[in-house]
């Protein structure tokens, strides 16, 4: 039986498309190992979301070789998308075509001998080679003939994830080309799952165990766009969901601010499942600097969204990215995004500092200094400390529902620690449970951003 090792760089859309792709491997008795030095094949979902995903997944494939030179070395994703990896593999696949991976490993797998396997990539709908970096001069030439897909790529319907929180992809590719971002030269334009498969799946993962399921994609708000649907696609979707029998929650992965409409709630909020935890992606709380990012809304109008939200879902849990030293930001401007922040008051922010991407149009801009940068991210993250701390102080002494994941020690002392439906993360004595079930939990103390409970 053929030994497989898997690892995932980036997002939750990654990280579903590599448990896809365990499941088509398992079908040819493929056994999941958790050291690349027992395995017969390695495979990397590769992510260039900034500079430094791309050095991680080119260290990775290396380490991965080193750790196993005899080992098959396979690359996928959106970094293998965008540069010829292809002399730290054995198969580089980009964001396309991924359904040949399975064949192509068992074409090559008689041959473990480094020497003899030539290097074979697939990118977008040919088999040429690019030289690192790949050129783009425009919007035009990658959706042309050298256009990844126009179609959603199905990997299968998945009845099995590893994680407690199933993942399921509903759409992939993105239209919006901000200033700063390589992954729509990446994925590709946007194109969504059929219903049918998402339902078909979802009912497959509840069947198999799991109680929660993650709606995810690079831009899930565009969900059936392409297809000229309502706008309010999404909500809709969720509605059908929730009545898959056996399915407990259903949680929206990153949003579009302009998405949340009084048309799109009204939808939403009678699907009961769905989890009052919304992430509304925001970049800079500065009007100035989020149109140079090109982000088709402004501070004002971001604001509204997160009021309809909370008008309607009490105390909903807001969560956001934020970026930092994005080119020409002012000492001025980043104040002003340190403002909304709190203005909006957010339960968490994700902070992490520009990071230029060949080929956008953010990287031909002024770039701030790498010290004034650090110095902002760090004042960022210490306002989002104290926002999570104050979010997870209005659970005190109230009774949640907590699906429990994992075990974890602490002092020498093992609790299980599972998640809210507000998505904050909760402290169990391990006797109290076991991992996959959910529990009300009376919250009796907070440490940080954590709360710490006992069953009821």
């Amino acid at each position: 039986m053929p030994k497989l090792y898997i690892h995932s760089l980036g997002c939750k859309t990654n990280h579903y498309e590599i448990q896809a792709l365990v499941q088509q491997l398992s079908e040819h008795n493929f056994e999941l190992v958790e050291k690349m030095q027992d395995a017969d094949v390695g495979i990397l979902n590769t992510c260039t979301v900034t500079a430094e995903a791309g050095r991680k997944s080119r260290q990775f494939l290396r380490r991965m070789k080193k750790q196993n030179p005899r080992a098959l070395i396979v690359a996928m994703g959106c970094y293998s998308q965008l540069y010829d990896i292809t002399k730290d593999c054995d198969i580089a696949v980009g964001t396309s075509r991924r359904n040949s991976i399975v064949d192509l490993i068992l074409n090559k797998l008689p041959i473990l001998n480094r020497e003899q396997i030539e290097p074979t990539s697939f990118h977008r709908n040919n088999n040429e080679m690019e030289t690192i970096p790949v050129q783009r001069q425009s919007e035009q030439m990658l959706l042309g003939k050298n256009s990844i897909e126009t179609e959603y790529e199905e990997l299968g319907i998945i009845s099995q994830q590893s994680d407690t929180r199933a993942l399921l992809k509903i759409q992939d590719g993105c239209n919006e080309f901000c200033t700063y971002c390589a992954i729509p030269l990446a994925r590709g334009r946007i194109r969504s799952r059929s219903r049918s498969n998402i339902l078909k799946e979802a009912e497959r993962l509840v069947e198999s165990g799991h109680k929660e399921i993650v709606l995810t994609g690079i831009h899930i708000c565009s969900f059936e766009r392409e297809l000229g649907r309502s706008s309010n696609a999404l909500a809709e979707l969720c509605l059908e969901l929730n009545s898959v029998a056996g399915l407990s929650r259903i949680r929206l992965g990153s949003l579009e601010p302009l998405s949340i409409t009084q048309s799109f709630l009204d939808i939403l909020r009678q699907a009961d499942k769905v989890c009052p935890h919304f992430h509304l992606s925001l970049q800079s709380g500065s009007d100035s600097v989020l149109k140079r990012m090109h982000r088709k809304y402004n501070s004002e109008q971001y604001s509204a969204r997160v009021q309809l939200l909370r008008e309607i879902y009490p105390d909903p849990a807001i969560t956001t990215d934020i970026m930092v030293g994005f080119p020409g930001e002012t000492d001025t401007e980043f104040e002003q995004s340190l403002a909304f922040v709190k203005k909006i008051n957010f339960s968490r922010i994700h902070v992490f500092p520009y990071s230029l991407r060949p080929d956008t149009l953010a990287a031909k801009m002024e770039q701030v200094p790498q010290d004034i940068v650090k110095h902002r991210v760090q004042s960022m993250l210490e306002a989002g400390d104290i926002l999570a701390a104050e979010y997870a102080e209005k659970f005190m002494n109230k009774t949640v529902e907590v699906l429990l994941e994992d075990e974890t020690e602490i002092e020498a002392k093992v609790f299980i620690r599972g998640y809210t439906q507000h998505y904050v993360r909760t402290l169990i004595p391990k006797s109290q449970g076991k991992t996959g079930e959910i529990k009300n939990v009376l919250i009796l103390d907070t440490q940080n951003d954590e709360l710490i409970g006992r069953i009821v």
